[in-house]
């Protein structure tokens, strides 16, 4: 059985608050970010059970699957055209386009177009600890 994260702020600095309610958390208070080999990736949301991250890649870099955990993943293209590759099949995608990995098996993704490519992923910890059990 999957939980939901409860709703929370991830860094502890503070944010502006209207009077609504509304918690906004700034670029800079993501929890974790990481650049290498022309790969910027921003951890947006992390709780126990899934993490959201953020990828800008640079045209030509790559970044596999090792780079965000040995997860079930759902990557959402938001701009450029990234290619995700598995041992035995290539998908070139589009912005708009998803693609979902549950199986645990490695895949790399390129960003070979004239475009930076940014994706959106949202990592499913929970589901990779049940199935290893």
């Amino acid at each position: 059985m999957m939980h939901m994260c409860d709703v929370s702020a991830i860094s502890e600095a503070p944010t502006p608050t209207s009077d609504s309610g509304l918690k906004i958390v700034r670029r800079e208070q993501s929890a974790r970010s990481r650049q290498h080999r022309g790969v910027l990736t921003e951890v947006i949301y992390e709780c126990a059970s899934l993490e959201i991250r953020r990828t800008e890649m640079e045209t030509g870099s790559t970044c596999d699957s090792l780079d965000l955990g040995e997860f079930s993943a759902v990557h959402f293209v938001i701009g450029g055209t990234p290619v995700f590759r598995t041992p035995h099949q290539s998908a070139d995608l589009m912005p708009g386009d998803s693609i979902i990995f549950t199986d645990g098996k490695p895949y790399t993704i390129l960003s070979g177009a004239q475009l930076r490519s940014v994706i959106l992923s949202i990592l499913f910890k929970t589901l990779a600890t049940e199935i290893r059990a």
